[in-house]
């Protein structure tokens, strides 16, 4: 077993520097649909056409990603392989991220080309970052207990930054006083700034040689023998099923929470109240993170999961009830919200550093580690899953007459002269008007709860299925993989 220790430095310029990377990538995937909706005012079609770009870009991505880790991986520079993407990706996605948030006026046909292009740029950008910058903790040691500290941390800090947007955005843009549009352009300039300056903490902070390769000599690593790589990687297959599965059900329940406070609950206009909920929340995911070490020392994987699994099913259930059989309030919310987060923090953890045990099993198996060409497996299944995400948001706005007749009418208010001056109240009684004048609204309550909290909760179900019977990689089975690739090496030392 390596007993290599990572040094408090970089463990700790490493993870705080995701605070503001995942800043960003929270603005993009919780706001950006908001950014459209709420403060530009776009229509069914558009709304449309943006959901058929996303689901083309799976087909990009499913190149994308793989191809920019082994790109990764044949970098040789002074810096090392990862450095220099971490750094390149950071600057070149914080400015489309920018661009992204603005209004240029244009509607129909060639607002559609115009956010493709954008949306495009950003995916191939933030891809650069995401891989480069998740694949450097498994090269930092191969102790297992190592690399679960390390990839908590970067957890816990990454999904700070994630909850700080999450829970600040809504109550600045919907704020009485603030156009939506000028909210959205300094939400947006402050987040990219800080997300380049924390990447560039990492760059500079991490001080970390690269695991050894354990005999194996490693020649570049062609793009096609990758791809036959990770498909014959069967328990990084697997996994990615899993994950896919895992990710695609919360991204649902964030992406659809805005909509549910605002339009549901109607609580359009209070944003401390969807603060305080998203605190709670952040309190339950943080904690669970912050003790994965400690729970990991008493419960095997499988146990974390079944028992986390659980938690996310009565956390969904009571949260059905919330506005029918329980009221409305922080207390009925907050319960379920912690169940289902701190459920969700516990699974996160132990499914990131599952992906780094399939790192020694391929090369057990394979004869080579490609350490980022098997971690762009991750964020092509959480790009596949915000997709996923995003149909079903978009055929939630568009039924029932929802974005149109609601959504639509109340940003075309705001928009309007002297429209920053709508109070809470007056925003929430147009809003119960709309409803009112189509009498959808308990279509558009159920489609809500329904895709926020009915799907994910059997999207959890399926994944943890899915760890439990096919993945085979245990404690005992990861041991024996380290002990024969140590016996290798020692037969053929280098």
């Amino acid at each position: 077993m390596d007993n290599q220790k990572v040094s408090a430095r970089t463990k700790y310029s490493y993870a705080v520097g995701g605070i503001g990377r995942d800043m960003a990538y929270t603005l993009v995937s919780m706001f950006l649909l908001t950014f459209f909706t709420d403060a530009i005012g776009i229509s069914n079609v558009e709304i449309a056409g943006i959901t058929i770009v996303l689901t083309i870009m799976n087909i990009w991505d499913a190149v994308n990603d793989p191809l920019m880790g082994a790109i990764i991986d044949n970098t040789r520079t002074k810096w090392g392989k990862f450095k220099p993407w971490v750094l390149i990706g950071s600057i070149t996605s914080g400015i489309v991220i920018f661009l992204l948030f603005q209004d240029y006026g244009l509607r129909g046909t060639n607002f559609i080309f115009l956010f493709t292009v954008l949306y495009l740029f950003f995916e191939a950008t933030f891809t650069i970052n995401d891989i480069s910058y998740w694949s450097m903790y498994p090269a930092f040691t191969s102790n297992p207990k190592e690399r679960e500290s390390i990839g908590a941390l970067a957890r816990f800090f990454a999904s700070l930054g994630g909850f700080i947007v999450a829970g600040l955005a809504a109550p600045i843009y919907q704020a009485e006083g603030v156009q939506p549009k000028t909210a959205f352009f300094w939400m947006a300039l402050v987040i990219v700034l800080l997300y380049i300056a924390c990447q560039i903490l990492v760059v500079f902070g991490v001080k970390s040689k690269n695991i050894d390769n354990r005999g194996v000599t490693e020649a570049k690593t062609k793009w096609k023998d990758m791809f036959i790589k990770i498909f014959k990687n069967d328990q990084l297959m697997k996994i990615f099923v899993s994950f896919f599965l895992f990710e695609a059900a919360f991204a649902l329940t964030i992406g659809l929470g805005l909509y549910f406070f605002n339009y549901d609950l109607i609580l359009y206009g209070v944003g401390i109240y969807y603060t305080i909920f998203l605190g709670i929340l952040a309190i339950g995911q943080l904690v669970s993170i912050g003790t994965y070490q400690i729970i990991a020392k008493f419960l095997s994987r499988r146990k974390i999961y079944f028992y986390s699994m659980i938690l996310i099913a009565v956390g969904y259930a009571l949260f059905m009830m919330v506005g029918y059989i329980l009221p409305v309030s922080v207390i009925y919310i907050a319960i379920p919200g912690f169940l289902i987060f701190a459920g969700q923090g516990y699974i996160q953890v132990l499914l990131y550093v599952t992906i780094a045990d399939t790192i020694e099993y391929g090369e057990w198996k394979l004869g080579t580690r490609n350490e980022s060409a098997v971690y762009a497996i991750r964020p092509f299944a959480t790009k596949f899953s915000s997709s996923f995400k995003q149909i079903i948001v978009g055929i939630v706005l568009i039924a029932a007459n929802f974005n149109e007749g609601v959504i639509n009418r109340l940003t075309t208010l705001k928009n309007s002269v002297g429209g920053e001056n709508i109070t809470a109240e007056r925003a929430q009684n147009y809003i119960r008007a709309f409803f009112a004048a189509s009498s959808n609204y308990e279509l558009v309550r159920v489609n809500i709860r329904v895709a926020m909290m009915l799907v994910p909760a059997i999207l959890v179900i399926g994944s943890y299925l899915i760890y439990r019977y096919w993945y085979k990689i245990d404690d005992r089975f990861y041991q024996q993989i380290i002990d024969d690739l140590l016996k290798r090496k020692e037969g053929n030392p280098s």
